[in-house]
C-alpha cells in the first residue's frame, strides 16, 4: 500500500527505508507520522547512540525501528527518505552521516528552513539526492492549523508556499532533480 507523506511535496512511498536524524523533540514529533508510512525500516541516527536507543525503545511497538550513532548508520543501500530533525542546519552544519545513505531516489527533508538552501539540503544535493526540501511546508501548515483553531477557517496553503519559495529563490529546489 502506498502512503502519502508530505502532502505539499506529493511524495508517495511503499514500505520505505527511512533515516531520521536526531533524537530530540522534533524527532519525537515526527516519529508517529513516519511510522504511519509502514516503513520497511526506520533508523534513528544521532550523535549519542544512547539517546537514539531510548527514543527507539519508546516507539518500537509501532513499527520496525532501530537506532544508531551517526557514524555507524547502515548504508548497505540508500534510504528512500532522510529527515533531518537536528538543529545542525541552524548553525550551518550537517549531521556527520555517511554519504552512502543518499542515492538518486532519496528524498532529503530538512525540518529547518531559511532563505536559500540549508546546509543539509545543499549537502544532500551534492551527494546525489533525487529531491531535497526544507521545512517551509511544515511552518506554513502549522500556521494554517493555528489559524483554523483560532478562526475556524483553514487557509489554502499552496499559494502561500509558492510565494515563499518564489521570494526565497527555492522554486527549482523543492522539486525532483
Amino acid at each position: 500500500m502506498q502512503r502519502d507523506l508530505i502532502g505539499n511535496l506529493h511524495l508517495k512511498f511503499h514500505g520505505p527505508r527511512i533515516l531520521l536524524l536526531g533524537a530530540g523533540g522534533a524527532a519525537r514529533g515526527a516519529l508517529g507520522p513516519l511510522l504511519g508510512l509502514q516503513p520497511e525500516l526506520l533508523v534513528i541516527g544521532n550523535r549519542s547512540e544512547e539517546r537514539a536507543l531510548d527514543l527507539a525503545a519508546e516507539f518500537v511497538r509501532f513499527g520496525p525501528i532501530s537506532a544508531s550513532k551517526f557514524a555507524k548508520i547502515d548504508t548497505s543501500r540508500p534510504y528512500d527518505l532522510i529527515v533531518n530533525a537536528t538543529s545542525a542546519s541552524l548553525k550551518g552544519d550537517v549531521p556527520a552521516i555517511p554519504a552512502d545513505a543518499v542515492g538518486p531516489h532519496t528524498t532529503c527533508y530538512d525540518m529547518a528552513y531559511g532563505v536559500g538552501d540549508t546546509a543539509f539540503t545543499r549537502w544532500a544535493r551534492e551527494h546525489g539526492a533525487g529531491m531535497t526540501a526544507q521545512g517551509w511546508g511544515m511552518l506554513v501548515e502549522q500556521a494554517a492549523e493555528s489559524f483554523y483553531l483560532w478562526r475556524g477557517v483553514r487557509p489554502q496553503t499552496p499559494p502561500v508556499l509558492e510565494a515563499l519559495r518564489e521570494r526565497a529563490g527555492l522554486i527549482a529546489r523543492d522539486t525532483p532533480a
